[in-house]
């Protein structure tokens, strides 16, 4: 059987569908700038579930309902057998140097750069303020 023109398109049924109340809008349209949009009939397909499942209140955060968890170890030690500034200083000594180590390349340059620039400047105006400097450069200005 052919299809109108503007007639709904099968939807493959899902889990999601199954879950809605109100029917779902969808609409065909083939070269056409004009289009009515028809409903399509509730869908109901989906897998077999209780309908309860999903509106029945789960509990609070630490007790929501369904099985127990089941081969979840966990271990621990008392805060007495605890030690927790273990290797803090051997630590924080070499992970400082590495740090350092990694970065000490885009600050030190410029930075030497821009102390050698000031000291040059401070020279430079010294020498200009001075007696020999204003008699070297006094007509000039």
């Amino acid at each position: 059987k052919a299809r109108t023109r503007f007639e709904p398109r099968p939807i493959r049924p899902s889990p999601i569908y199954s879950r809605i109340s109100k029917p779902v809008l969808h609409i065909t349209v083939h070269h056409s700038t004009t289009a009515t949009m028809r409903p399509t009939q509730a869908l109901m397909g989906g897998p077999s579930v209780p309908h309860g499942k999903y509106s029945h209140y789960l509990g609070w955060w630490g007790h929501i309902g369904g099985e127990k968890q089941r081969g979840i170890i966990t271990y621990g030690i008392t805060p007495n057998r605890q030690n927790p500034f273990a290797g803090a200083a051997h630590d924080a000594v070499f992970n400082t140097w590495r740090r350092f180590s990694h970065q000490v390349l885009y600050f030190l340059p410029p930075l030497v750069a821009g102390w050698y620039i000031m000291d040059w400047a401070t020279h430079r105006n010294h020498y200009l303020n001075s007696k020999q400097g204003r008699a070297e450069f006094g007509d000039e200005e």
